[in-house]
């Protein structure tokens, strides 16, 4: 083998490249993870008052039911999720 040093250093910047992706990859997943949770904690307390509204009657039943319907849609639609 005529480069052995050549060589060395082409595995080691290869594998650093290959970790750096590697690692962006995983936090970006759980950047997203993360957002995706946010929202449907959101969502799922918009609900709530939405339902607290209803009941106090700051809302009228079918609205109340138009917005649930549409937060649930978001939650379950967007994001791929289901309760």
């Amino acid at each position: 083998m005529k480069n052995p040093k050549l060589v060395g250093w082409s595995v080691v910047i290869t594998m650093w490249a290959i970790m750096g992706v590697s690692l962006k990859q995983m936090k970006n997943s759980e950047v997203n993870k993360t957002a995706i949770q946010e929202t449907i904690s959101t969502a799922e307390d918009m609900i709530e008052w939405i339902i607290e509204d209803e009941a106090s009657g700051n809302v009228g039943r079918d609205q109340a039911d138009t917005y649930i319907d549409n937060l649930e849609g978001i939650i379950i639609i967007d994001l791929g999720v289901t309760r």
